[in-house]
């Protein structure tokens, strides 16, 4: 179980959040809405590990993020092109993590040539499909998806959640996720975290 135990994250003088307590059992899909600049995306930095919060501490099965080695917890951001060290092929980066066969090219849409380009040679949408590939190697345990579908057209967003819901099903695989569009949080999760008014 992934857990937040009295989290609270200030930045400057705004306290984005205060004495946050989630727990995600595997295999469940939390959503998180809220407003714009309400601190969605920095909260998903911190519960991958990405990002210390400001008090308060993250479990899973009761114990520590890792600091070293692969951690369980992935996080795919809202702007994966900021991931991606752009002197290195997209195929670079996600073999350094894992070798995942054709299929899973094939059921994300990414065609193997993409992974023999530079990140700035690929779209928005491509990148954001193998950053997500790339966060879905076996040991993943939780995957925190914030706004991962934004940059793609409805087909292939459709496509791309309808892959994640069978993961997520067939591994066990908890998630956060994180969206603008509360229809979208409503059709794809198990649970949905909605800030107050």
């Amino acid at each position: 179980m992934l857990q937040t135990h009295n989290l609270s994250i200030i930045q400057g003088e705004t306290t984005l959040w205060h004495e946050l307590n989630l727990s995600v059992s595997p295999g469940e899909r939390l959503g998180i809405f809220a407003p714009s600049g309400y601190g969605k995306t920095t909260l998903g930095r911190v519960l991958a590990g990405w990002q210390l919060p400001t008090k308060g501490h993250i479990t899973l099965d009761n114990q520590p993020l890792p600091l070293k080695g692969y951690c369980p917890v992935q996080l795919v951001p809202q702007h994966p092109e900021r991931t991606f060290n752009p002197a290195r092929t997209t195929g670079a980066a996600l073999y350094d993590v894992w070798q995942p066969g054709n299929e899973w090219l094939e059921a994300l849409a990414i065609d193997p040539e993409l992974l023999t380009r530079y990140p700035s040679e690929v779209s928005g949408g491509e990148l954001a499909r193998i950053a997500l590939l790339r966060a879905l190697a076996p040991k993943t345990r939780f995957l925190i998806a914030d706004e991962i579908t934004a940059q793609l057209d409805p087909l292939m967003q459709a496509q791309t959640w309808r892959f994640i819901l069978q993961q997520s099903q067939q591994r066990n695989l908890g998630m956060v996720i994180i969206s603008h569009s509360k229809a979208l949080l409503e059709q794809v999760c198990t649970q949905v975290w909605q800030s107050e008014p």
